[in-house]
């Protein structure tokens, strides 16, 4: 039985974890946190009176961790609580994080922690990203995957306005004695309270680190963009918007920037949401809210997304009523939306083209809407080298010929291109392509087997170049229905077969046997559609081969991996393969009736 346990160090950060009715993430949060922090620490957990379990998995913590402290107030609301944890708080530095969310592994706190000593700076940033399951979080937003682009770094505050748009309490590490003299507090009793914060916060900055660690892991709760909304809660935004700009207005272009901000990045995510809200008030105060900004001086639209620009367009015409006609014609269902060019442009045919009220330039697709979409579908590791079949596109875009260059990069700087060659391999019967051109996107990698003393852990480096845009990065996606998920080794190196793919030396690869060996092998059924082989374990051999596709007089289809060793069977009318495709559904739509 321990009498006594060991104290913690003095601690260089406190960390703020406000509670109420969270007894479902509590200790997953608090794990996140206290098992991956290297620096001496605090962890205030704040009982905001909370009536479930929430308040006993805290003390539960702090019996056994020393640098877990609970304090229990009243219920005040989420402001009140934050401030009550930076009352206790007695680190040099401080951050918070709520209570459903969680800290990732990669030590991005103390990556913060050694800048902010360091630099001086007055508060550092953190890249975050959204999750449901907490093992395949959502990408990161675009706009985070630009503002790091260029790694970790000091910045003057003031020149980069961009600052602005990452505007939430936490994903944050600020200097304690910043944060007084700056005389920053969450304003209590309002919703979005965090927004004024990050306001104040940039207002009184000097200079601000931004540490290119991703850190903060943002949980997606079911139903939560659902929740938001109301008429009160998206006036509640709109409220808080309005007194973030008013404290950006003593520095020059900063209003501006955060209003376009707010109308490229939060705006359309609420306009989103009408085609499921039918609350009149809620339609009527986002619209106004969204008027409001549209009339701030000197705003810039660049980063909006098309679709929310033409809505502007026709806000500013004073047609509201058209906003739901938008809606209602797919006007937020872009994969459905015809692919065109205006003005040498990449846009899309929305409802409302060539309306007087619509400008054409507003059609014109933003940069962010043309990622690179790109996903390994075969791999192959033999003593010849490494070959590779890759779908890459630029998302959206259609017609032309899209090219493709390709490297294996080290995380030692030693990178090889491949030789790329097109490939008429046709994938829409098995991945849902889009675009026609996606079908022309479809690429043969081979390279040579690289030295084993080359080679470290290498990713693959796809770029894309369409339509006068370029887009390139790390293919982290693989097809885990073929041979891009088996894990394959050679001459000592090896695939991962696993998301991020990567090429790795002395990597132990196992490889695995069973008695489905030759796809010829295999029964086809003839009821259309999905069906698991039972029974049967698929040997990797035949794995490497898949997927496979069939042609029968009657039916066609492929093999695929249906999970680890196991096989199924897709199984597809006999009709030409484009017309299984949703592209060709929705282009070819009324002209021949889809098959079933």
């Amino acid at each position: 039985m321990r009498l006594f346990r060991r104290a913690a160090p003095e601690p260089l950060l406190s960390v703020i974890v406000p509670v109420y009715n969270v007894e479902e993430y509590l200790a997953e949060c608090l794990d996140s946190i206290l098992d991956w922090a290297a620096a001496p620490l605090e962890v205030i957990v704040v009982d905001d009176g909370s009536p479930d379990g929430s308040a006993k998995i805290a003390r539960k913590y702090a019996r056994r961790d020393p640098r877990v402290k609970v304090v229990t107030r009243p219920n005040g609301g989420l402001s009140a609580a934050r401030m009550t944890g930076v009352e206790h708080a007695t680190a040099p530095y401080l951050t918070f994080v709520d209570s459903d969310d969680m800290v990732t592994r990669d030590g991005g706190f103390d990556a913060a922690l050694t800048s902010l000593e360091g630099s001086g700076s007055d508060y550092a940033l953190l890249p975050y990203r959204q999750f449901r399951d907490v093992d395949a979080p959502s990408p990161t937003p675009p706009w985070v995957v630009e503002f790091y682009a260029d790694g970790s770094r000091t910045v003057v505050a003031h020149e980069q306005p961009e600052i602005l748009a990452q505007a939430t309490a936490w994903s944050k590490v600020y200097r304690r004695a910043f944060w007084d003299r700056a005389g920053l507090a969450f304003r209590e009793g309002v919703l979005y309270e965090d927004q004024e914060v990050t306001a104040q916060a940039y207002a009184a900055a000097e200079h601000v680190d931004l540490v290119a660690v991703p850190t903060y892991l943002w949980r997606v709760r079911p139903g939560s963009i659902t929740r938001e909304a109301t008429e009160r809660s998206i006036g509640a935004f709109f409220d808080a918007i309005t007194l973030s700009l008013e404290a950006l207005d003593g520095v020059p272009g900063a209003r501006a920037a955060r209003a376009s901000q707010v109308l490229s990045n939060d705006v359309p995510r609420y306009l989103r949401t009408l085609a499921k809200v039918t609350d009149e008030g809620y339609r009527d105060r986002l619209f106004r809210g969204a008027l409001d900004l549209l009339a701030e001086p000197a705003i810039d639209l660049a980063h909006a997304p098309a679709e929310a620009r033409v809505v502007y367009a026709l806000l500013r015409a004073g047609r509201t009523s058209d906003v739901a006609v938008f809606v209602e014609q797919g006007g937020f269902d872009l994969p459905s939306l015809r692919s065109d060019q205006t003005g040498g442009a990449p846009a899309l045919v929305f409802p409302f083209t060539g309306d007087p009220d619509v400008p054409d330039e507003a059609r014109v697709l933003s940069q962010r809407q043309t990622p690179l979409d790109a996903t390994i579908l075969r791999a192959r590791l033999d003593e010849s080298g490494l070959r590779l079949t890759v779908a890459a596109w630029l998302r959206h875009l259609d017609g032309g010929a899209p090219t493709c260059r390709a490297w294996l990069r080290d995380v030692t700087g030693w990178e090889r291109e491949f030789t790329v060659t097109p490939s008429d391999e046709f994938i829409g019967h098995r991945t849902r392509t889009t675009r026609r051109s996606n079908e022309d996107s479809v690429w043969e990698l081979d390279l040579p087997l690289p030295d084993l003393d080359d080679v470290d852990t290498s990713h693959l480096v796809v770029e894309v170049s369409h339509h006068g845009r370029t887009r390139s990065d790390i293919v982290r996606s693989i097809d885990p229905t073929g041979s891009a998920a088996a894990r394959q080794s050679v001459g000592g190196l090896a695939l991962t077969g696993v998301e991020p793919w990567g090429l790795d030396r002395g990597r132990d690869v196992v490889l695995w046997k069973g008695d489905l060996v030759d796809p010829a092998d295999v029964e086809i059924p003839t009821e259309i559609g999905e069906h698991e082989v039972p029974g049967r374990l698929v040997d990797q051999a035949l794995a490497l081969q898949l997927p496979w596709d069939f042609e029968l007089e009657d039916r066609q289809g492929y093999l695929a991996l249906a999970g680890s060793r196991r096989l199924k069977v897709v199984v597809q009318p006999k009709v030409p393969r484009e017309q299984l495709t949703f592209w060709w559904q929705r282009d070819h739509a009324g002209e021949q009736e889809s098959p079933e």
